[in-house]
This record gives structure tokens, C-alpha cells and sequence, in this order.
């Protein structure tokens, strides 16, 4: 490869060495007196690269000898000045840029709901002049690296360089490493996989490591030769499949059994055996029979032991793309078996959930016009400042990779299996456990998974009380013991609804109450207070963009137009005590006529589906679930041969009116949530 080049991208095969040839790069732009930028989309994953680099993570430059000399590591949500490391891409031209796993970085850039929302406009401001810094340069140089790199990755950095014309040096490796036998477990749920799993452990603490048949002798039957690597999906307590849950299970069935959990909350909390972990993985994980793992083992990690696994496990409830799920199963470089669950359909859509470019980009374009022409009726103000035409090759990308991912949630499982194929994995069905050893699993999992929620929440209503200062102070701080992000919660809870902090509403909280009960009383009590909401609202989003914005982001963040298509709806009607409401009535039938109208409005604004096989009254349902409400069953009533099921509203007794007083004192405090 020439010295020349300056745009690189490299497409290899997981466990291939990517990261490897990358550490050569860096050493040649240290050579070059050429300081290096890491860009990640995942703390622990920028901090493991940065060590293996010889180069400091954001948060080691200030106290580190060599400080930024040689260039630090950033996760893309920093790219603003805001953050720590006062991102300005003006410091950045004869020099080197690496984005290691491009194509989950853009997408987390793109779309991703975390801390970047918050700042996206000016991150993707930086990105973009940051491109055209380096590749206009006469050193410059950037790298694009990624096991799933493809034309998309290579066209949105062409794309963002504008005028400056640089022809991609792109280097494949064909080679495929061996990748084994995957054991596909079928099922609405994972208890197939969960009992082989127990077959496993339990064989393995009576089978000795070859070579180890003396020590074994030495130790006692509860002496554990082969480990285990499970994935998971999910973390939270609530989860019956995710790492707590599934934690607690394996410790009550093998109560000598050296567990690790490894998710986003162990590895920043400085009292448990995972924290900082990432870094060092091949160390920690040689010290544990079963290590539980959350996607923080998604990406750019390599776990390179040999021997000390017997096999990986993974179960995947379709929340995450049919990509991260391969990356997550080849974390562990050693060619063991793979054993798989795999949910039929997932659950994460985009936007209006289309796999039309088109469709998807024309209800983004459709919203943020409605929009601004409700916000300017509402309040009279000027919004031509708007830009509505920002970047738009990055709204472009958005939409191009949201086709992808609304068409691998649509056919979760495929595309999953597909990929695995692809990957070199010889996919066998996984023997059938007969239904007498798994039918108590899920009414385990499920109890446990209940009894650690109870006692989180719990934790959360207990916890000490905090001032502002305190909140602020924790929401800055980046590793935060159990106790403290439990104090944290409860201060955002009593910030978020105005009332004491308990059990019920942690739970609730948790159960996505908070955006039911928002639209509820913006179209009930706030309804006078709607239009000053959005409106501050939009304005906050207009000034941290300098006038730009992020469509998905603003069109997301208002209310007013979901409000009024519930009003057209008369979905308010609904709400009156003490009427039967039957799906012969005229009301329901226009309800459904105007629902199935609009359909497409509907689940562009509303995000839920309507078609015209649904009966009446399941329309009615499906929107009132919007505001966390319901209709309670009355009973089959009419003459013989004419009867129907009848309906009626109660008024829910789940403490909302409380919370609607509170936020009406504060003159709607909850505006610019």
C-alpha cells in the first residue's frame, strides 16, 4: 500500500487480525510525528483499543506524561466542544484517523437514542469537517475497518469529504477462518438452550482438563475443568433472559460455581469483580467456570484463550441487529461449538419501519413540515430559520441502513442464521430436550427475574435522597457504584413526576409509563400547555444545532401532531365513564373508517399499526394503549343471534391524577422532557 493512500478501508473476517494490522498503522503515523484519533461507539471498546495502540483514552490525557502527543482515543458521542475532550476538528489535519467498527459507529451516530441525541447536530457537524480536515490534507489519513464494512460506510465518508475527491484504497481479505459447529435451539423461548447449558456445566465439574488429571485428584467434586461463555441481549432485572436474571439462576443451581457478569452496569461499578474488565479480558475470564456477557462483548473485543471454554451460548431476543449478534458470537477467537436461540421477529424497528428508502425519507420530510406549520400556528413565531436541508447525505445513510435493519427485525431469525452460514458456521439443529426436563424453566426464570425487580425497585424508593448539585455530580460521573446509580434513579423519578419516589412507581416507570402518561395529559389537562411545550421544545433543538436539526430527532421529540390525530381520532369519546361501547356503535365505526384512512399517518406519528382486518373495537384498544389505558370487558350483551361484546371505561386507579396535578402547578414542568 502506498504511502499516498487516504482513505483505507479494510474488510476482514472476525478474528482475522484487523486490530493487529491496525497497531503496525499507528506505529508508522508515530513515526511520522502524525498524531492518531480513535473514534469508537462504546467507552470500554475505545479504551481496550487505545491500550492495545499505545495511545491515551480521552479520560488518561490530562493526567498522563504524554497527554495528547501521540493523540487520544473518543467514543463519536464526544465529538462536540461540550465534551471532555473539547473536540474541535481544527486541531485535526496531517494526521490519522481510525474508525474501528464503521459501520456500528455511523449507526450509533445516526440513530442511536443514547448520550449523542443530545448533541447529534454538532457531532455530525465535527465529523464532517473533521473528513474534509484530514483527507484535504497532504498527510491525512483515514482508516475504515470493519468485519461488516460495505459500500454504505465507504459512500457516507465520499459523501461527507464533499468536493474533495479521494479514491478509496480498499483492502479484502478473503480468508475465512474455520468456524465450527452452531446448534440452533427452536422454541418461543430459550429453556431448551438454558437445560443443555445445565447438561454442560454439569458435566464439565466432573470432567478434568486433559493434562489435569492429578490436580483434579487434589480438589474437590465441585472442581470445574471446562467453562462456559454465555450472551445475552439484555441486562435489566426485568429481563427473564437477560445477564441478571440469568445470574442469579445459574448461582442457585450451581452454588460453587465461579460466576462473571459482564454488562454495562458491572463493568462501570468500581465494587464488582467486572469492573475495568474489558481491557484486560484474557486474564480476568480465565479465573471463571461461567462468564455471562451482555453486548459490551459486542464489538472490537477479542478474547484470544485457548482451552478454557468449552463452548459459547447465545441467546438473542431481536433487539439488537442481525450483524451484532454474529460480532457478539465471534468475541471468542477459539473455534468451539456455538449453541443458539434466536427470537423468530425482532422488536427495534426505524421510523415508520419501512424497507423503502423512499417511504422512510418522505414521512421524515412529511412530520418536520407538519410540524413547524403546527408550532408556527400555535405560537405565532418565526421558524423559516429552520435548516431543514442539513446534511442531507447523512439523512440519506440513516435511511439506507434503516431499510436494512426494519428488513433483518422483520425476519430476525433468516437473517441471523443466514449470516452465521455466511460466516463459515455449520448449522445443525440442536438435539431436542424432551419437555419434562424444561417445563419448569421459564416459571424459574420468570420468578427470579420478578424477585430481582422487587428488590431493585425497592432499593430505588429507599435510597438516600439527593440535592440537584448531588444529580449533577453523578450524572457526570462515569463509573458509579450500585448504590449511587440507584440515588441517581430515584432523583431523575422525582424530577420526571413530581411525586414521592416508591416501588410501584419504579416498576411502572420501568414498564415505559412515562411517555403514556406524558400524551395522556397533553391531551387532557395540559392540552392548553402542548403548544409552549413543543415549542420550547423545538427551540432548544434549533439552538444547540445552530438552526440545523436532525429530523428523526425533532420530528420524535414533539407531541402536538400525535395529540390532534387522537383528537380526529375522538379517541377522548372513549374515555367517557359509565358508556357501553360496542363495535357496532356509529362512533367506533367512524373511528375504524378514519383509522384505516390514515393508517399510513397513523404509524408514521403513533408507531402502531392499523389495518382494515382489525375489528373496531381492536383499533380502539391499540390507541388507547398509547396513553396507558384500557377498556374493561363487560360482557357478550344483545338479543339471541345479535350479541357482541360490550365495553366499558374505568377510570384507572394508578395514582396519574396525582402526577397531572403536580406537573399543572409547575405550569407543565415536564415542557421540555
Amino acid at each position: 500500500m502506498s504511502d499516498s493512500e487516504k482513505l483505507i478501508v479494510l474488510k476482514s473476517a472476525k478474528g482475522t487480525g484487523k486490530t493487529q494490522w491496525l497497531v503496525g498503522e499507528v506505529a508508522k503515523a508515530h513515526e511520522r510525528n502524525r498524531r492518531v484519533l480513535i473514534i469508537t461507539h462504546r467507552i470500554q471498546l475505545g479504551e481496550a483499543l487505545c491500550k492495545r495502540f499505545g495511545v491515551n483514552y480521552v479520560t488518561e490525557v490530562r493526567d498522563s506524561g504524554t497527554g495528547d502527543l501521540l493523540g487520544y482515543g473518543v467514543c463519536i458521542d464526544s465529538l462536540h466542544h461540550q465534551s471532555q475532550a473539547r473536540f474541535n476538528p481544527n486541531d485535526w489535519h496531517n494526521d490519522t484517523v481510525i474508525i474501528d467498527e464503521c459501520d456500528q459507529v455511523f449507526w450509533h451516530l445516526l440513530n442511536s437514542g443514547t448520550e449523542v441525541a443530545k448533541r447529534r447536530v454538532a457531532v455530525l457537524k465535527n465529523l464532517k469537517l473533521l473528513i474534509q480536515n484530514v483527507l484535504g490534507s497532504p498527510e491525512g489519513k483515514i482508516y475504515l475497518a470493519s468485519a461488516d464494512v460495505s459500500d454504505c460506510d465507504v459512500d457516507y465518508v465520499l459523501s461527507l469529504a464533499g468536493e474533495i475527491q479521494v479514491k478509496p484504497f480498499i483492502i479484502v481479505n478473503d480468508y475465512q477462518p474455520q468456524a465450527g459447529k452452531c446448534h440452533i435451539y427452536k422454541g418461543s423461548n430459550p429453556k431448551d438452550l438454558v437445560v443443555a447449558l445445565d447438561k454442560a456445566i454439569a458435566t464439565s465439574k466432573q470432567t478434568p482438563t486433559p493434562g489435569d488429571e492429578s490436580k483434579s485428584n487434589e480438589q474437590d467434586e465441585s472442581y470445574t475443568a471446562s467453562s462456559h461463555l454465555l450472551l445475552c441481549s439484555a441486562q435489566k432485572a426485568k429481563s427473564k433472559w437477560g445477564t441478571q436474571a440469568l445470574e442469579e439462576r445459574f448461582r442457585r443451581k450451581f452454588p460453587d460455581l465461579k460466576i462473571l457478569r459482564i454488562d454495562s452496569e458491572s463493568v462501570s461499578d468500581p465494587n464488582h469483580p467486572a469492573y475495568g474488565c474489558i481491557a484486560n479480558l484474557n486474564q480476568i475470564l480465565t479465573e471463571y467456570d461461567l462468564v455471562i456477557a451482555s453486548p459490551s462483548l459486542e464489538t472490537g473485543v477479542s478474547i484470544d484463550i485457548q482451552g478454557h471454554f468449552q463452548a459459547v451460548w447465545g441467546i438473542f431476543q431481536g433487539v439488537q441487529s442481525a450483524n451484532s449478534v454474529r460480532q457478539m458470537l465471534a468475541r471468542l477467537r477459539e473455534n468451539v461449538d456455538r449453541h443458539v436461540w434466536v427470537r423468530s421477529n425482532g422488536v427495534g424497528t426505524v421510523g415508520n419501519a419501512s424497507t423503502s428508502m423512499g417511504s422512510l425519507l418522505a414521512s421524515q420530510h412529511a412530520a418536520t413540515r407538519a410540524n413547524i406549520a403546527l408550532l408556527s400556528e400555535a405560537d405565532n413565531a418565526d421558524y423559516s430559520c429552520i435548516d431543514e436541508k442539513f446534511q442531507p447525505e447523512s439523512l440519506q445513510n440513516w435511511a439506507k441502513r434503516a431499510c436494512v435493519v426494519n428488513a433483518q427485525m422483520h425476519h430476525y431469525q433468516d437473517f441471523v442464521f443466514k449470516g452465521l452460514a455466511e460466516d463459515g458456521y455449520e448449522i445443525i439443529d440442536a438435539q431436542k430436550i424432551p419437555e419434562v426436563e424444561s417445563q419448569g424453566i421459564f416459571e424459574e426464570v420468570k420468578l427470579i427475574s420478578r424477585e430481582l425487580k422487587l428488590d431493585e425497585y425497592k432499593a430505588v424508593a429507599d435510597a438516600e435522597d439527593i440535592s440537584e448539585s448531588g444529580l449533577k455530580k453523578l450524572q457526570d460521573k462515569k463509573n458509579k457504584t450500585k448504590i449511587e446509580r440507584y440515588q441517581e434513579r430515584k432523583a431523575l423519578l422525582q424530577k420526571r413526576y413530581g411525586v414521592e419516589v416508591t416501588t410501584i412507581l419504579v416498576w411502572r416507570d420501568d414498564d415505559n409509563w412515562y411517555p403514556q402518561l406524558r400524551l395522556h395529559y397533553f391531551m387532557t389537562l395540559g392540552r392548553e400547555l402542548l403548544p409552549a411545550r413543543d415549542a420550547a421544545t423545538a427551540k432548544m433543538q434549533i439552538e444547540a444545532g445552530e438552526n440545523a436539526i436532525w429530523k428523526p430527532d425533532f420530528n420524535r421529540s414533539l407531541l402536538l401532531a400525535k395529540v390532534l390525530m387522537l383528537e380526529d381520532l375522538n379517541i377522548r369519546y372513549f374515555l367517557t365513564p359509565g358508556v357501553m361501547f360496542r363495535g357496532s356503535d356509529a362512533a367506533t365505526q367512524k373511528l375504524k373508517r378514519v383509522a384505516v384512512e390514515n393508517r399510513y399517518v397513523i404509524k408514521n406519528y403513533l408507531g402502531v399499526s392499523v389495518s382494515e382486518g382489525m375489528t373496531p373495537m381492536a383499533i380502539v384498544h391499540t390507541l388507547l394503549d398509547k396513553l396507558g389505558l384500557s377498556l374493561s370487558y363487560v360482557g357478550r350483551l344483545g338479543s339471541r343471534g345479535k350479541r357482541e361484546r360490550v365495553y366499558e371505561f374505568v377510570e384507572p386507579k394508578d395514582g396519574r391524577d396525582e402526577i397531572f396535578t403536580k406537573w399543572l402547578k409547575s405550569s407543565g414542568s415536564v415542557q421540555g422532557t
